[in-house]
């Protein structure tokens, strides 16, 4: 990429010229770029697991944060270190979590998403993905089982039928 000084005559420039040229704020002159975006299904289905975790990662409390932070090598911020435990190679873990969740009775289901709403998750849904859409509770249960697979809150137990409330306490509120 070139950087020109004074482009154009004039002391700076920015746009796009001709639809083949950038100029930027910096100075930087390059080839115009359209990116690609294809919205495939397999894509959709990523974008949407990484966004049901990712939302629940935002509402997690400073008390699970400073769990996490304390695991996680000095390479790893808290949150990539916990999205990369709660996804695992190829999505290995959430697929799992998401196969334990979806076992559970509608009534249990029910209940953990009932509570991670109280909690403020939503249930998030990619238009072209494939794949059903997450639940709020789904995804507070895939976290809670990456918390408990890293140690953290294993006083609660494995996230299951009964126990949403003590996952969604320490979750949402630290308790």
């Amino acid at each position: 990429m070139a950087k020109v000084t004074g482009p154009l005559m004039s002391m700076s420039a920015s746009g796009t010229i001709g639809g083949t040229i950038t100029f930027d704020k910096r100075g930087f002159v390059r080839e115009r770029v359209i990116p690609a975006n294809p919205q495939t299904a397999p894509q959709g289905n990523v974008r949407q697991m990484l966004l049901a975790v990712q939302k629940c990662l935002k509402v997690l409390h400073l008390t699970a944060i400073s769990a996490v932070s304390a695991l996680a090598p000095t390479s790893y911020r808290w949150n990539s270190f916990l999205l990369a435990a709660t996804i695992g190679p190829s999505s290995a873990d959430f697929e799992a979590s998401i196969t334990a969740f979806n076992a559970l009775t509608g009534g249990q289901k029910t209940s953990w998403d009932d509570r991670a709403i109280t909690g403020g998750l939503t249930t998030r849904e990619i238009a072209y993905a494939d794949d059903p859409a997450i639940t709020a509770g789904g995804a507070l249960f895939a976290v809670s089982r990456a918390l408990f697979g890293l140690g953290i809150n294993a006083a609660d137990l494995t996230p299951g039928a009964a126990n949403f409330t003590g996952w969604g306490d320490y979750v949402f509120l630290g308790t």
